[in-house]
């Protein structure tokens, strides 16, 4: 279901620094049906039930953020408009709402931040290189493994990965800051040696900046969605899961041990991190992170 809705605001501020404090974000809910979607949680507060198929779209959002980043109180902070969801979700293949998003944002002179798993922005890539004359543009895609039979099993409606790292090559060509998300690595799934190895090489070869990785976390409603799909696709997987899921992250041993063979393949192919998570408060549970 599409259903259209009126944004009263976009830009969205909250806590966490990664790649930016802000956020707006163009469309409620995901068709690219990722099974570990951490943002599977939000729909609640809009009353949908389904996040991959109940998708809210915020037609008014290209007014709504020009007047927002044009008032004089605004500190031209970079805007994450793929917070929640993927503002190139195949829902903007119908709605074409980005192409007006950018040139709002040129008109600002804002810096923009898009973290997808689609290669649909190659669409507006004479927009994004225009803007970013003016101001910073990030480009990001997050991805998980380069086995396409297991990608399309965990992210069926995403680009193909290796598409994706080539649509962040082009993006790279006209000097937007790109970055690798790759995340998460899902242990058992994702994370053998090979598809480290290959995804780390494949940033070095591209050229694309810098490459961020983390592994699964099944918080909340999204632990119940990923142990469905490991009874359907990976049952012979359930109980490895259990132990190293007693709570929403992964064990430390298993965290650890990736972390080592994570910082081996930084040093080999001399690939770095760009964010830092934003330090947890004293009276929050202290996770350690990869680096």
């Amino acid at each position: 279901m599409l259903k259209e809705i009126t944004a009263k605001s976009m830009l969205h501020h909250h806590e966490r620094t990664f790649a930016t404090n802000w956020d707006a974000n163009i469309y409620r809910g995901c068709r690219h049906n990722c099974r570990y979607c951490f943002a599977q949680y939000s729909h609640k507060y809009l009353g949908g039930n389904d996040f991959f198929e109940d998708i809210y779209v915020k037609s008014n959002a290209p007014q709504i953020l020009d007047k927002e980043l044009s008032r004089a109180k605004w500190k031209k902070f970079p805007v994450n408009v793929c917070g929640v969801s993927d503002c190139y979700q195949p829902a903007e293949v119908e709605y074409k709402l980005m192409p007006a998003v950018i040139e709002s944002f040129i008109r600002n002179r804002n810096p923009l931040v898009i973290s997808t798993k689609s290669t649909l922005p190659v669409r507006d890539i004479h927009l994004i290189e225009e803007l970013n004359k003016v101001a910073q543009v990030s480009m990001m895609t997050s991805v998980s493994t380069l086995d396409e039979r297991k990608r399309i099993l965990i992210e069926p409606e995403a680009a193909p990965t290796l598409e994706r790292l080539k649509m962040l090559r082009e993006f790279r060509k006209i000097g937007c800051q790109t970055s690798v998300l790759f995340m998460p690595v899902i242990p058992l799934i994702s994370d053998d040696q090979e598809n480290l190895d290959s995804i780390f090489r494949i940033t070095k070869e591209y050229d694309l900046g810098s490459i961020e990785v983390w592994p699964l976390h099944l918080h909340g409603r999204t632990r119940g969605v990923f142990f469905a799909f490991l009874k359907k696709h990976f049952p012979e997987l359930l109980n490895k899961y259990r132990e190293l899921y007693t709570s929403g992250n992964v064990s430390d041993t298993y965290r650890i041990d990736l972390q080592q063979r994570v910082c081996d393949l930084r040093e080999k192919y001399q690939l770095f991190g760009r964010y830092r998570q934003t330090p947890p408060s004293e009276t929050d549970p202290v996770q350690l992170t990869l680096f």
